[in-house]
């Protein structure tokens, strides 16, 4: 993200206005070509040029009409664009070199709400036309805006790298965490048992350190020593080796649950959190059907919401407090309680984002994307965010997601996405960009040529984050749906 300001020296003449200017001589084909040819000197190499003015040549021989249509063609390569220089592949200027310049509006028929900002990305003693760069740089690449300024960013993008061996969670503990003077510590033998410890890292705002058989690995024990770990709570019984590990990096220990009894752990984990932060609600699944499929989505609510996870209605009823129970499997256990909608995992995570994100103790301005089928979904709960699948490689529905989202709760300020299998191709993370800082990309639209000529950005206009924010949504005016709201105030009731 480019901390750069715009200079203000005036800008270059465009390319459009020398095709469309008038002339006190007339406007006839060889005037405009004769400016154009003198434009396209100042700014480009002399082998540039030369290719350059080859094709102006067979375009002049083959009459004005021809000219006119070919000229446009070979110029323009996005709509309201009228030079030679391509899309930058993100939103990126960053690098040495590399600074903004400004911009210009591109006319009607380029997006389908608002004006469209086409905006110049310079880089120190770039072979390219000069542009609206600062002295001594020339265009590498644009960017383009339907919304806000598309030189912007004001949404951190954190990545997560996937670990083949413990998944996310190391690097979700890093990414979330700059010091967690404890951790949870869990054996990672049943998934069920690392479900019900996940609330309680949540609600302390620490990281849960799954472990198997043989211990601490060596990732393990360099989290730790990152985090500056001196306490190790632990859930349920774990291995020697794991004891032995503890110790050998003096780390102190706390046993919050004993055994390897479900039950016991799970009412365990939840009086204990209701002891700790007066908790006075629980999640509930079922270890059947879809409910349980939902595990690893159900503790990560639990776990960004801070409320126990219960894996039977038994105990539900045992606590005796209302519940959220996840899938239709759960019985009735006699308490209050809401039930999710959702009847796919995709659509579950969306849902349970909105309805942790109606609970006025989380951050809504903070999400977590994860590719759909990963098989280690509730590492990711070691961001402290809500997580949201989406289709390997893609974007899918979450990129209109994530702006309903921002218009209902207001700006983002850090979405986390995995670096791994179904990690985002370079052209979705370009739209995850758009859609997280409000450049509406999914707005843009028209061809080749079209939406010319442009509009020059005004002098006012040009100082990063001053363009026109024509057809930007207002993040946070649209307010909660309904039955978010109902939701939520059962949960803080």
């Amino acid at each position: 993200m480019s901390k750069k300001t715009s200079p203000k020296s005036p800008p270059a003449t465009h390319p459009a206005d020398l095709l469309t200017a008038p002339s006190v001589r007339g406007s006839s084909l060889d005037q405009r070509v004769e400016r154009l040819g003198r434009w396209t000197a100042k700014r480009t190499t002399r082998r540039s040029f030369l290719h350059r003015l080859s094709q102006i040549s067979v375009i002049v021989a083959a009459g004005p009409i021809l000219a006119n249509i070919l000229m446009r063609k070979a110029d323009a390569r996005v709509c309201g664009q009228s030079g030679v220089t391509p899309k930058c592949d993100t939103f990126d200027c960053v690098g040495e070199g590399h600074v903004w310049g400004w911009c210009w509006y591109a006319s009607d028929g380029c997006c389908r709400e608002g004006l469209k900002k086409i905006c110049d990305c310079c880089l120190v003693d770039y072979p390219n036309v000069h542009g609206y760069c600062p002295a001594g740089t020339n265009v590498a690449c644009i960017v383009e805006s339907c919304g806000k300024d598309p030189r912007v960013l004001t949404v951190d993008l954190t990545p997560v790298a996937w670990n083949a061996v413990q998944g996310y969670f190391p690097a979700a503990a890093l990414a979330g965490n700059n010091l967690a003077s404890k951790v949870v510590i869990v054996d990672s033998a049943d998934p069920l048992r690392t479900y019900i410890a996940a609330p309680l890292a949540g609600a302390l705002g620490i990281p849960l350190v799954p472990v198997n058989s043989t211990g601490l690995t060596e990732t393990d024990l360099q989290v730790l020593d990152q985090l500056e770990t001196s306490e190790a709570l632990i859930v349920g019984a774990i291995s020697g080796p794991t004891w032995d590990g503890l110790a050998s990096v003096g780390l102190a220990t706390r046993t919050i649950a004993s055994g390897s009894d479900l039950s016991v752990i799970s009412r365990d984990v939840a009086r204990f959190m209701i002891r700790i932060s007066n908790v006075n609600r629980t999640v509930t699944i079922a270890q059947t059907g879809f409910s349980a499929d939902a595990g690893a989505l159900a503790a990560t609510f639990a776990a960004v919401s801070g409320f126990p996870l219960l894996v039977d209605s038994s105990d539900t009823s045992a606590l005796g407090l209302p519940t959220f129970y996840i899938g239709p499997e759960p019985t009735d256990a006699g308490v209050p309680s809401e039930r999710t909608r959702a009847t796919n995992l995709p659509e579950l995570s969306r849902e349970l984002a909105d309805v942790a994100s109606v609970l006025s103790f989380v951050d809504a301005g903070r999400l977590a994307l994860v590719p759909e089928g990963s098989s280690d979904i509730v590492g990711m709960l070691n961001c402290g965010a809500p997580v949201i699948l989406h289709p390997p490689g893609i974007l899918g529905p979450v990129e209109e997601w994530i702006q309903n989202h921002a218009l209902q709760f207001g700006d983002l300020s850090e979405v986390f996405y995995i670096k791994g299998p179904g990690e985002l191709l370079t052209d979705q993370y370009w739209s995850l960009q758009g859609a997280v800082n409000g450049f509406r990309t999914d707005q843009l639209m028209g061809v080749s040529g079209q939406g010319l000529p442009v509009i020059r950005q005004p002098f006012a206009e040009r100082p990063i984050g001053l363009a026109k924010t024509d057809g930007a949504l207002i993040n946070g005016s649209a307010g909660t749906p309904d039955y978010w709201t109902s939701i939520g105030q059962t949960f803080r009731g």
